[in-house]
């Protein structure tokens, strides 16, 4: 992953981020608020060996009291300075135990001896930290005095009493909900990637390439609330899809070296991924640019062309496949100059059997010499229809949405293509947001560019359809579709 990619990701999930830190935020300050206050109070005092106890006999022994103070550190906690604290009537210790709750040290060449304590009141700890210095010596003195037989001359000069704390020194809210936000962040991370590790859905169009076996990309079309619902029909209005596909024209039309492409199938391996519309659209963007087009309904299992386009769909493929009524019959106008609409008619009991019949590679063969044929396709996995189509056609644009088609499921598809030896002329991929994914940054970056609305075209006269002879079979008359081609263009 690089750095594009993380901040990508970043920029997709920041709720759930945010969610996250406030999440650990609030369980820690709630943990915070249950914990036990324990405030801390620290007192000092010169270590002073030999003489009276007086500032110039601390000052002339200070080595020697300076060594000896380092060894009294360890007596600090030892449990004759606790009994000796415990015994003191002026201590309140409110029954706690003293383990844990005393440390001292020795500042760096002098004899100076700092005791800290804790406690869970301020007053406790600060009285604590005062009786601590005067129980070392003590204990001190008993020690030197059983060793020696003799009075021990260790004494401590009180410098700094130690004054009761105003604030706890644990736990610390602060920190303490600045750990847990940063924790939660971490945590809100880790579930982000888990999920991305085992995302089994189509999120790139990296993602796509792999699944369909590294089949180049041909477009991306952008999330468009006119490219969904009843609106379909007015999607030219949205300025970033109609240059999405004007892309997908152009990148068809170079899709191919070797062989000129004269028709497409568009297909997706499942239904509901957006065929239908790429479909629709791709023929109306190669209208205008003065390519006389035809758009083939072919789900003959659930139409709808004829709704996207406008066109009366009563009579359509199906009639003209099965011989009962003739192309130029079945073939509509539609309001896009050089656009011809042949929808799929009734829905038949055998639609298989149909598309993989002679007539079917007969009307798309008689067609491809006069138009750019453009075949909506049912699904590639629930029924075998799209392989049928993509045998007869020149190529197969796989088509997958965003967040809903699964890998596997596309990687089938192409298996399944290949398996009929179908033309892959590369990817769509559909519903891209600059958002969730990254991909679509270039239409936000560039929208002041594009065209608010269709291409402009001079008015085309209609295209004439092609004519059926008396034995069934279609028969194209050439010279007179060249004519009304050129006075299209």
């Amino acid at each position: 992953m690089t750095v594009l990619d993380f901040l990508r990701l970043t920029r997709k999930n920041w709720i759930i981020l945010i969610a996250g830190i406030v999440l650990g935020a609030i369980v820690m300050f709630g943990y915070t608020q249950v914990q036990p206050r324990v405030y801390a109070a620290s007192s000092a005092g010169y270590v002073v060996a030999g003489g009276e106890p007086g500032l110039i006999d601390a000052l002339s022994g200070a080595e020697v009291a300076s060594n000896k103070a380092r060894s009294f550190i360890p007596l600090i906690t030892s449990r004759a300075v606790f009994e000796e604290i415990a015994a003191d009537p002026d201590l309140d210790l409110g029954g706690q135990s003293l383990d844990g709750r005393l440390s001292a040290f020795v500042a760096e060449g002098s004899a100076l001896l700092q005791v800290s304590a804790t406690a869970s009141t301020p007053e406790a700890a600060a009285a604590l930290a005062n009786g601590a210095l005067d129980a070392v010596a003590t204990v001190v003195g008993r020690l030197a005095a059983g060793l020696g037989g003799q009075t021990s001359s260790i004494a401590v000069v009180p410098l700094e009493n130690a004054v009761a704390p105003t604030a706890p020194v644990s736990p610390d809210l602060r920190t303490n909900v600045l750990l847990g936000a940063i924790a939660g962040l971490a945590v809100a991370y880790l579930l982000i990637f888990l999920r991305r590790a085992a995302d089994v859905r189509i999120r790139t169009a990296s993602d796509l390439s792999k699944a369909a076996g590294g089949a180049g990309e041909l477009g991306r079309i952008p999330k468009s609330s006119q490219l969904a619902g009843a609106d379909r029909k007015l999607a030219d209005a949205d300025a970033r899809a109609a240059e999405a596909f004007r892309r997908l024209r152009t990148n068809l039309r170079f899709s191919s070296v070797d062989e000129q492409v004269h028709s497409v199938v568009v297909t997706s391996a499942n239904a509901g991924e957006g065929k239908s519309t790429v479909a629709v659209m791709l023929a109306k963007v190669l209208a205008h640019s003065g390519q006389p087009t035809v758009l083939i309904d072919a789900d003959l299992r659930r139409p709808s062309v004829s709704g996207l386009t406008g066109v009366d769909g009563s009579i359509g493929l199906s009639e003209v496949l099965s011989g009962q009524v003739q192309i130029d019959d079945a073939l509509r106008t539609t309001d896009t100059p050089g656009l011809l609409v042949l929808p799929a008619g009734h829905v038949p009991p055998n639609p298989s059997e149909m598309l993989g019949s002679h007539a079917m590679s007969s009307v798309l063969a008689g067609l491809s010499e006069h138009y750019f044929v453009v075949i909506d396709a049912p699904p590639v996995l629930p029924v075998t229809d799209a392989a049928l189509l993509s045998v007869a056609a020149d190529g197969t644009i796989l088509l997958a949405t965003v967040g809903k088609t699964r890998k596997e499921d596309m990687a089938l598809a192409r298996h399944t293509l290949d398996q009929v030896h179908a033309r892959i002329l590369g990817t769509v991929l559909n519903k891209v947001s600059g958002r969730e994914t990254g991909e679509g940054y270039e239409y936000q970056r560039n929208a002041k560019y594009y065209a608010k609305g269709p291409e402009s075209v001079p008015a085309a006269a209609a295209v004439p359809a092609p004519a059926t002879r008396a034995d069934g079979e279609t028969s194209f008359d050439g010279a007179r579709l060249r004519r009304a081609a050129r006075r299209g263009d």
